[in-house]
């Protein structure tokens, strides 16, 4: 049997996942162990269909109630979903992993401004949204767990996926500040620095698959940290490529490292 972490303390209670919709996507994988751990859920998507199936799964294998909210997370708060699926209950846990991305990857300046502006509603004033609203409730009851799912380029940047990067970075010092200001309130907060991750299918094809990571693996790594520290890289490959991006090369090296490194893993180079 897999060594239960802290969070299951809130057995029993309800934890709250946003992106959970697709089969092989982290926010998922978070759900499958958090029922594993005896936790109800609120599974937040856009995806309406995915998210029935992710909800009847989860419900089938686990002896734990599942809810769902399709939720447009771009849209101004509170969110109308979200606040019906919560109807009677208190999330103990707050896992936000969702984010908008689009499908092409241009420059900076060839992405359309409504495209920047969509990504900061759903990927940062989102989160806020998401973490004000139950991180204030978790700090009045003085307990509770939130997760935040940022990325490596929040700290390496990542040219040609530049808003995404910025959006991430913001996530990981939002959730840094919060976790310091949280302490002794019995509300404990973690920020997940990802690295590449295998959910996104042939997509990430072009990048080396020993830096790829299995959602399913990386879950017990970040729950385990939960409590203990900040912050948390999971997977050896992922925390000796951030080693060498950010403590053994200069800023304009790194820029240019991981310039080239996006490049060729996005199929500019082609």
């Amino acid at each position: 049997m897999a060594k239960r972490s802290k969070i299951s303390d809130y057995a029993g209670g309800w934890a709250l996942v946003t992106g959970a919709a697709r089969e092989h996507g982290l926010g998922y994988a978070f759900a499958h162990r958090l029922a594993a751990e005896g936790l109800n859920l609120i599974l937040v998507d856009v995806l309406d269909e995915d998210l029935g199936r992710r909800a009847n799964e989860l419900r089938n294998q686990f002896d734990v109630e599942v809810r769902t909210a399709t939720c447009d997370l771009g849209e101004s708060a509170p969110y109308a979903p979200i606040e019906d699926a919560i109807d009677g209950i208190e999330v103990d846990a707050l896992v936000c992993n969702h984010m908008f991305t689009p499908p092409d990857t241009p420059p900076i300046l060839d992405m359309p401004l409504e495209t920047h502006s969509r990504m900061i509603d759903i990927n940062a004033r989102g989160y806020t949204n998401l973490i004000h609203r139950f991180g204030t409730a978790m700090r009045d009851r003085g307990r509770g767990a939130i997760i935040i799912v940022s990325s490596g380029v929040g700290l390496t940047s990542g040219p040609y996926t530049g808003a995404y990067a910025a959006n991430k970075a913001f996530q990981l010092m939002f959730g840094q500040a919060l976790w310091y200001e949280l302490r002794g309130t019995g509300v404990d907060v973690l920020v997940m620095i990802a690295g590449l991750m295998n959910t996104q299918g042939d997509a990430l094809s072009k990048y080396p698959r020993w830096l790829m990571a299995e959602p399913a693996a990386v879950v017990p790594e970040v729950l385990a940290a939960l409590g203990r520290k900040p912050t948390v890289v999971p997977g050896f490959a992922s925390r000796a490529f951030l080693f060498v991006q950010t403590r053994l090369m200069s800023r304009q090296l790194a820029l240019t490292s991981i310039g080239r490194f996006m490049a060729s893993g996005l199929g500019k180079n082609d």
